[in-house]
């Protein structure tokens, strides 16, 4: 499992560095293109556009199977690494049914709509820009069995009952 994770880690660590990188040089590419030519790039801004939406549904898979959401640990930093374990899980299935019903479901939904849709500067189809979503919902309900699993073995090891006491 622990393989899985890493493997699945480095994939996106890659891929979203690599939309970043492209988007910087599209980003200077248009700077240079309208100031020093003279001359608008025609692509850049739709690209720039499209890529925001995959990096960010992208970094919010990563994020959440790093456990780094934005989240309010006040109450759960004062209680019991059982109760922690517990809060974890709800927290989990909760990420799994917001994955299933919105990113899933809506985003297939979404992209089937408009897939006759075509960007006008790139001319793709924008039921691919929208496949986003549903990539993302898959890849959060990878990381958040992996997280309930662990979870699942911190509430069983005997530390965890150990430190209750």
């Amino acid at each position: 499992m622990e393989l899985i994770r890493k493997w699945l880690d480095r994939v996106l660590e890659v891929v979203c560095c690599l939309v970043l990188a492209m988007m910087v040089a599209v980003s200077c590419w248009q700077v240079i293109s309208r100031y020093i030519v003279g001359q608008p790039s025609t692509i850049t801004e739709e690209l720039l556009r499209f890529s925001l939406v995959w990096i960010s549904m992208l970094g919010m898979a990563y994020v959440a199977g790093k456990q780094q959401h934005i989240s309010l640990t006040i109450l759960v930093d004062k209680v019991s690494p059982r109760l922690r374990s517990i809060w974890l899980i709800i927290l989990q299935l909760t990420f799994v049914a917001f994955s299933v019903w919105i990113l899933i479901i809506g985003g297939l939904k979404i992209s089937s709509i408009s897939m006759l849709q075509v960007s006008p500067a790139l001319g793709i189809p924008m039921g691919q820009v929208y496949y986003a979503l549903p990539i993302a919902g898959v890849l959060i309900i990878i990381y958040s069995v992996m997280n309930i699993i662990d979870a699942l073995k911190a509430l069983s090891s005997p530390y965890s009952q150990h430190a209750e006491k």
